[in-house]
């Protein structure tokens, strides 16, 4: 019997379509695992880290610092320090959250007692006054 010469690509037997669907479903079974490892590489974000860069960072940065580009070198921007206008308690800042400042900080008043409190949470820990 003679050997065959035909390039593989010619050759189509029957299993041919039974491994590709085999190597797709152990493909996708990968992926899926590495998507799930992958969620555990990055950290994740409290409901105050994520309600503060909903609402918060574009004016006050991530850090609370006020290095934005539309705001930096404003003063009032900047919550690391302690010049306040209004008081940095928290019943003093929740007000100030609330009801805004006119012409300088939009009203946040559609927040739940609980989402202020998960915010000024993640505003304490990034002014250093709490720990996660």
């Amino acid at each position: 019997m003679k050997p065959s010469f035909e390039p593989l690509a010619k050759r189509r037997g029957p299993a041919t379509g039974a491994l590709t669907g085999i190597g797709a479903i152990g493909a996708i079974a990968a992926f899926t695992l590495v998507a799930a490892l992958a969620c555990d590489a990055f950290p994740r974000r409290s409901e105050g880290e994520k309600l503060w860069r909903k609402r918060c960072a574009s004016c006050h940065g991530l850090d609370a610092r006020g290095n934005t580009p539309g705001y930096m070198g404003n003063v009032n921007a900047d919550l690391s320090d302690e010049s306040w206008v209004g008081g940095s308690d928290d019943g003093s800042v929740e007000n100030v959250v609330r009801e805004g400042i006119f012409a300088k900080m939009p009203a946040n008043d559609d927040l739940t007692r609980e989402e202020m409190r998960a915010l000024l949470g993640h505003f304490r820990y990034l002014r250093g006054e709490r720990s996660r």
